[in-house]
């Protein structure tokens, strides 16, 4: 790796550090996380429309009154939650606040009733094919697959996970860490692999 750009990632990876450890009563600051981890930490991932918003309802909070489309994944306890089609999230971004738009479709990775910039939140339209794989059931296959997350350092492989860095788009937009079987002498050996999507090859071939 050129030097000057590895020292760049390390000094981009040491202020993303910074402000997520630092404590604020003014900010808002969340680790990145690949779209499947999202998936499998969260209590519902759901596909859904907002049909209002409102100041009134929740003090302090912007209420969107929803519409579930679909649902990929739902605790009992996100259920209950969900079971009136709303969710709050804070007034501002620098309180992790988030703006929607009415009449659009989202697909919400979350936990409990109340929206942040640390969720999973995108417009539907604005997902690759494989985001929507992933969270329509791909995703599922990997949660036993850790994604570790790496800024361009040492890299010490895992059998039991795959390095990403939110820097690398290929892996994030277009790929899925996945268990691959393979038979060797000694028996079965599962090893978590960067799924080699026909996306993800030519993603990787012209990056």
């Amino acid at each position: 790796m050129n030097i000057l750009r590895y020292f760049c990632v390390w000094i981009i990876a040491f202020l993303w550090l910074f402000a997520f450890l630092t404590p604020s009563v003014n900010a808002c600051s969340c680790m990145p996380s690949h779209p499947q981890t999202h998936f499998c930490e969260a209590d519902y991932v759901i596909v859904m429309r907002v049909l209002r918003k409102s100041h009134r309802l929740v003090k302090d909070h912007l209420a969107y009154k929803i519409e579930i489309k679909k649902s990929y994944k739902m605790t009992d306890a996100a259920q209950n939650i969900l079971k009136h089609g709303r969710l709050s999230t804070a007034l501002s971004e620098s309180m992790c606040g988030v703006n929607l738009e009415v009449g659009k479709l989202y697909v919400v990775a979350g936990r409990g009733s109340k929206l942040s910039l640390c969720n999973y939140i995108k417009e539907y339209q604005k997902m690759t094919i494989i985001e929507r794989r992933g969270f329509s059931g791909a995703y599922r296959k990997g949660c036993k697959c850790k994604i570790n997350m790496n800024f361009g350092g040492r890299v010490v492989e895992k059998s039991d996970s795959c390095n990403w860095s939110p820097f690398k788009k290929c892996e994030t937009d277009f790929s899925l860490c996945v268990p691959l079987v393979y038979r060797t002498p000694e028996g079965l050996i599962s090893q978590c692999h960067w799924r080699k999507t026909p996306p993800y090859k030519a993603c990787l071939a012209d990056p």
